[in-house]
């Protein structure tokens, strides 16, 4: 792994980054909400309003929290104290029975976790002590590196049942990518024509969502028996596609016209948008069989939630 920076974000995203590149999730931070004078899909009838039952999974004490992933039982995610200070990085916690407890990555100087399939396998991303980024595997506490090969850094984002992993790299000219890595084979995934691309999630089907760019904005797409499908969401100005259930069903974000991001799910051809209830923004993370989605809010004051719905 070739040691470098953490790549730096677009000047227009403000805080620190949990996640690099095109799964940043600063992007909401700006969005204030607007008047619905604007283009909505829903009043046009190219979407429905999906409400969920949202309970809220905050780090104790921590300013920003976020939820990327559960299994049912355990919730994996991200949090950070202070978002101001350069000396609170953000940090993996896993959340279960009602308790929090921070997974310690050995050699992290930052750490998130971002995945969990059915065998408690847990998937993240950490920065080391050289400021490298890493993917990482833990298998009921034995880790392992996930670093895509030639990689300048490499981010592990989501795994299924059969344990492949997916996420992004950048390369020496700090192009981003998607990749997939089954059984240490890892294989590149890369939108025709995009000029960057980042798989965000994996079912037990091999089917994989993730986001890529060109010139048009950012967009969501669906990797199914070797064929893209690029996903974006009704008049929307961005869409990401960050989690597929093993039925197909597709959660992730998008942002309005106004500039206002909320989270969406796209099941059996339609869209539904998600909102919390007095938030300024949602995202979603995944949507898990059975329906539980997971993600996070910015609240009214910019405070970040992490968020499990049913």
């Amino acid at each position: 792994m070739t040691t470098a920076e953490p790549v730096p974000a677009p000047p227009h995203q403000p805080g620190r980054a949990i996640l690099q590149g095109l799964l940043d999730f600063r992007r909401s931070l700006a969005a204030e909400r607007a008047p619905a004078a604007v283009p909505d899909a829903v009043a046009q009838g190219l979407a429905v309003a999906k409400v969920y039952a949202f309970a809220s999974a905050d780090y104790p004490g921590a300013a920003e929290s976020a939820i990327f992933d559960s299994d049912g039982t355990t919730a994996v995610g991200g949090f950070i104290f202070d978002p101001a200070s350069t000396t609170s990085p953000a940090t993996a916690f896993t959340f279960s029975g009602g308790a929090y407890q921070i997974l310690t990555v050995p050699t992290s100087t930052v750490s998130i976790a971002t995945g969990i399939n059915g065998h408690r396998l847990i998937v993240g991303v950490y920065q080391d002590l050289a400021n490298a980024r890493h993917g990482f595997a833990d298998n009921r506490g034995t880790f392992t590196n996930v670093d895509f090969p030639g990689a300048t850094s490499t981010q592990a984002i989501g795994v299924n049942d059969a344990g492949h992993i997916v996420g992004d790299y950048f390369d020496a000219a700090n192009v981003e990518h998607g990749f997939v890595s089954s059984g240490g084979t890892f294989t590149a995934i890369n939108f025709p024509g995009a000029t960057g691309t980042a798989a965000a999630d994996i079912n037990a089907a091999g089917d994989i969502v993730g986001v890529f760019s060109d010139a048009t904005g950012s967009h969501g797409f669906r990797f199914q028996a070797g064929a893209f499908t690029p996903i974006n969401f009704p008049l929307a100005k961005s869409t990401t596609c960050f989690g597929i259930s093993d039925a197909g069903e597709i959660a992730g974000s998008y942002t309005d016209a106004a500039g206002n991001t909320h989270g969406f799910i796209f099941a059996g051809g339609a869209f539904s948008t998600v909102d919390v209830a007095g938030a300024r923004t949602t995202q979603l993370t995944r949507i898990k069989n059975g329906g539980l989605v997971t993600g996070a809010c910015f609240d009214a004051v910019n405070g970040q939630h992490g968020l499990i719905g049913q």
